[in-house]
């Protein structure tokens, strides 16, 4: 996924464009985390217009600090949870992408398909979360940057333009694709339960022609869908 980082700039920019005209951040609360003091001389002018160029220019550099600062705090939060998520979701990925699992020689018990199946179901778990936090992005942004004292109307933007950047297309795929990636294991560890040492030591493992024709095809479409969510991330860096 593009780093939200690399748009900070930009929306400061946005922000601060009419900063005498506007106010861009919220008065400042205890424990808020940074907030603008105007200077000793700038106190002392009667008006802003009156400010010297100089004095501008400070005042223009600390909003934009302080725009910066909030906005990578606000961003951390939500997408931090996010990030943290994904790496939960691919690590869970992992355990099923391995060639051990398409092998039923490597299940000693019954007791063992059933253990499979509890972490399918913490697989599946996983996916949902993710999912949800994705869902959930775009208010809980708004929520964290309103949290930071950032002017409301000025939230609403920042959340918008970072919000866009997110790779929705993918990310919506990647979610059906995991759910069908997880209805495949599913369906895999059903058929070994239901063939219970049928097979045998090695390929082809079913003498059956059909029983040995249904399992390569949930190999394939285990494998097939595996790559395609690979793909994704790859290409998203999510």
């Amino acid at each position: 996924m593009r780093s939200y980082i690399i748009i900070i700039a930009g929306l400061v920019s946005l922000g601060t464009q009419g900063f005498t005209q506007t106010p861009l951040l919220s008065p400042s609360l205890p424990g808020a985390r940074r907030s603008v003091s105007p200077s000793p001389s700038a106190a002392q002018k009667t008006s802003p217009s009156k400010e010297s160029e100089a004095e501008k220019k400070a005042r223009f550099q600390e909003l934009t600090a302080v725009l910066k600062d909030r906005i990578a705090e606000a961003t951390d939060k939500v997408m931090n949870k996010i990030v943290d998520q994904e790496k939960d979701l691919r690590l869970r990925l992992g355990y099923f992408e391995k060639q051990d699992r398409f092998d039923p020689n490597n299940f000693a018990t019954k007791d063992e398909i059933q253990d499979w199946q509890k972490l399918v179901d913490q697989f599946q778990q996983s996916r949902d979360q993710t999912a949800k936090l994705y869902g959930d992005a775009s208010e809980n942004l708004e929520t964290a940057l309103l949290n930071e004292k950032i002017a409301p109307a000025l939230a609403s933007a920042i959340r918008k333009e970072i919000i866009s950047t997110f790779p929705w297309d993918d990310i919506a795929k990647k979610d059906d694709l995991l759910t069908s990636y997880v209805g495949y294991h599913r369906q895999l560890l059903t058929f070994f339960d239901q063939n219970w040492k049928t097979w045998n030591s090695a390929k082809p493992f079913f003498a059956d022609q059909k029983t040995e024709s249904d399992y390569e095809k949930l190999c394939q479409q285990i494998t097939s869908t595996g790559k395609e969510i690979d793909t994704i991330y790859k290409r998203d860096n999510f």
